[in-house]
């Protein structure tokens, strides 16, 4: 009677599932993947799985081979993905407003326009490839035709942001670095970089013993985007998080989705409100996620460093975008892509 008593709660208990079911999210190192790092630490349990990656080229192979649900990644990344028919259907579900990306270049040589850098050399980097028709490429490239140039005006080199850092910090001529152009026989005159990169190189050459030249935040892409109203000038719509559309369309994955998205967003507003001692531990929880899963590309991002960029509100998340701001995305990614996403495209939650 007592075995048959058991067997009958069995039946009527909902029981936990072993092994529950995870949504795999596809991601660079990049700064979108910051908050999901500090969702995880909060919650252990949080039904998700990073799925690392080096570079957008990585982005068609993990979803070409079913390796992944989700994309952590600029929002014109993942637009473009869906415009070329890599990934077709992408939904962008979330939009963070960042402050991001900027040039950052030598102090002593007084650059405050990109008409100053023209004729000279330029790195544009990515977190572990080179960047180049990526999202650090699309960006800088859209930056200079909002200030009538292309990059035929300037001696591109793309690299990683750590072969970049060495260049830079000796001042090296660029030919000296297989990934650029033989005839680049002088040395880089600035890079374009997001944050915490851009905090990064500029603490280096505040550093006491350091060897690097001071450098700063010469030039920043936010406020050259003129013309938008649903954001403010210093911030752009750089943040975006995307899923299968397949996934969206299966109630029970869809329920998933929204859990990791809910989490995702109370992180990104975490590390916004981010300061002092709560600063840092956000700060070694992301350098801790970074080296765990992107070790293999011989990536770093000490704590310091981050820490340093959200506290000097540098690194801004900004997770209160909404649907409301749809035409003025939709102007922004066509602008940068060139062509406008399809309106299935949109999934905001």
């Amino acid at each position: 009677m007592k075995l048959l008593s058991v067997l009958l709660l069995a039946c009527c208990v909902s029981w936990p599932v072993l092994g529950q079911e995870k949504l795999r999210v596809a991601s660079t190192p990049n700064p979108n993947l910051f908050p999901l790092l500090v969702a995880m630490e909060d919650d252990l349990s949080l039904p998700v799985e990073i799925v690392p990656i080096a570079d957008g080229a990585d982005i068609d192979a993990v979803f070409a081979n079913g390796k992944a649900d989700a994309l952590l990644s600029m929002t014109y990344t993942a637009a473009k993905k869906v415009i070329s028919g890599k990934v077709p259907d992408l939904r962008l579900v979330y939009v963070g407003l960042w402050k991001g990306f900027s040039e950052v270049t030598y102090r002593k040589d007084h650059i405050k326009t990109f008409s100053d850098l023209r004729g000279k050399g330029v790195i544009v980097a990515g977190p572990t490839g080179g960047g180049k028709n990526g999202g650090p490429d699309l960006i800088f490239q859209a930056a200079l035709k909002r200030r009538g140039m292309t990059v035929a005006d300037m001696n591109i080199c793309y690299l990683p942001v750590m072969d970049a850092v060495k260049l830079l910090k000796e001042r090296a001529l660029l030919n000296t670095d297989s990934h650029c152009d033989p005839s680049f026989d002088f040395p880089a005159s600035g890079i374009s970089l997001v944050e915490p990169a851009a905090t990064g190189m500029i603490m280096q050459g505040m550093m006491p013993l350091s060897v690097a030249e001071n450098m700063e935040r010469s030039i920043e892409y936010q406020p050259l985007f003129a013309g938008y109203t649903a954001w403010p000038k210093d911030q752009l719509p750089h943040g975006g998080v995307s899923v299968l559309g397949k996934v969206l369309d299966d109630p029970a994955q869809a329920k998933l989705v929204a859990t990791v998205l809910a989490a995702y967003k109370k992180s990104a507003e975490k590390i916004s409100n981010a300061r002092r001692f709560q600063a840092l531990s956000i700060s070694r929880t992301i350098s801790r996620g970074i080296s765990r899963y992107y070790q293999q590309y011989k990536l770093e991002l000490p704590a310091p460093v981050i820490m340093a960029s959200i506290v000097r509100e540098k690194l801004i998340f900004r997770g209160d975008a909404t649907a409301s701001m749809q035409d003025d995305l939709n102007r922004f990614l066509t602008e940068v892509v060139g062509t406008s996403p399809a309106p299935q495209f949109y999934a905001l939650q």
